[in-house]
């Protein structure tokens, strides 16, 4: 009975997370095409069958369906592979007949909510709530660690690693284990003197929120952390700093992995989105609200990605188009959603499979 209210909680708490980050997602999509006259038929969050439903005054059929994975907004005329014509009294409510230019705004919209939700979310918690700075100056060093072999003392001042710039203590963690090489050069300030420093982390199992992540470790703890609550505009400022910090590390750790220094099981799917969605909100409001800004910016970054049947992908024809001064071919276009279409199948799968084998596991 334990089990079963502990998954109900876990994928009450995946649904409520995707719903959110999915409504924004789309509700860029919708509103930027309202704004270019574009006729909404659908904004639907879910698939499959409509539990319930309304109609808005511009005809859009707002839907929540029985399936909670995901949402989209159809617009009219947005199939232009088909071959129906478009009558023409309704040409200038028609997706396809916009301008490239209001087209490529319109697919575009989507990630960008999901950015400035994210840096507004991070603002309002960075004006109400405060944001945490750990100043990168080691208070403990452990013995026969790694940092205490390399001579590493209390009250050294971290600055450099290799050649990334360490400005909090969460930097120096992240930057070990970003790359994962055997030996970094730490620059150091001890004394108003700089010193270099060569350290060969290890690796050590640890329980991460429930589950076990193979971590690099020096042997060094912080200073307690400061907290400072900034002024409204300020905080919008580094949000948006936040925001494109989680972008720059997600792609640096994707590219680790293509060049195959990364690790397959840092990457998650919806198992462990579920998984850590729960946890977060055991562990509170805000711990939930993190995970949701730090998933929302990530979705609207994946969008990106130039993949056919993602935002990115269509961008990338709408580029073209303006280059060559006309669409791709319809048949090309086609192909090109079908390749992608099973790309994104076949990474959906790998990402669930990963899970499973994650949690059997643990």
């Amino acid at each position: 009975m334990e089990i079963l209210s502990n998954i109900i909680f876990y994928f009450s708490s995946f649904v409520i997370v995707l719903l959110i980050i999915v409504f924004v997602h789309e509700f860029g999509h919708y509103y930027v095409a309202i704004l270019n006259k574009v006729k909404v038929e659908t904004f639907s969050i879910g698939f499959g069958k409509e539990i319930f439903g309304w109609n808005d005054k511009r005809g859009t059929r707002w839907k929540i369906c029985i399936l909670p994975f995901g949402g989209y907004v159809k617009m009219f005329g947005e199939d232009f592979i088909s071959k129906k014509k478009i009558p023409l009294n309704l040409i200038k409510y028609a997706f396809s007949k916009k301008k490239v230019y209001q087209r490529f705004l319109i697919v575009l919209s989507g990630p960008l909510a999901n950015f400035i939700f994210g840096i507004i979310g991070f603002a309002f918690i960075y004006l109400l709530i405060g944001k945490v700075f750990i100043p990168p100056v080691i208070n403990k060093v452990e013995n026969n660690s790694p940092a205490f072999i390399a001579g590493l003392l209390k009250d050294d001042k971290i600055i450099k690693i290799d050649n990334n710039k360490i400005k909090d203590f969460y930097d120096i963690g992240t930057t070990i284990n970003l790359y994962k090489k055997k030996t970094y050069i730490f620059e150091i300030l001890r004394n108003d003197k700089i010193l270099n420093k060569s350290i060969s982390p290890i690796f050590v199992v640890q329980e991460f929120y429930g589950q076990e992540r193979k971590v690099s470790k020096i042997g060094i703890s912080s200073y307690e952390p400061k907290i400072k609550k900034y002024p409204f505009f300020e905080s919008l400022y580094l949000g948006s700093q936040s925001t494109y910090q989680i972008c720059s590390i997600t792609m640096k750790a994707l590219y680790q992995m293509i060049i195959g220094k990364g690790s397959f099981d840092d990457l998650g799917g919806p198992i462990k989105i579920a998984h850590f969605s729960g946890i977060m909100l055991e562990q509170g409001f805000l711990s939930f609200f993190n995970l949701i800004i730090l998933l929302s910016i990530s979705i609207g970054l994946i969008n990106l990605f130039p993949i056919p049947m993602l935002d990115g992908g269509y961008l990338v024809l709408y580029l073209i188009e303006i280059l060559i001064g006309k669409p791709i071919d319809k048949n090309i276009q086609e192909k090109m959603f079908k390749f992608g279409f099973v790309i994104i199948i076949t990474l959906a799968v790998l990402l669930t499979y990963n899970d499973i084998i994650n949690l059997l596991k643990f």
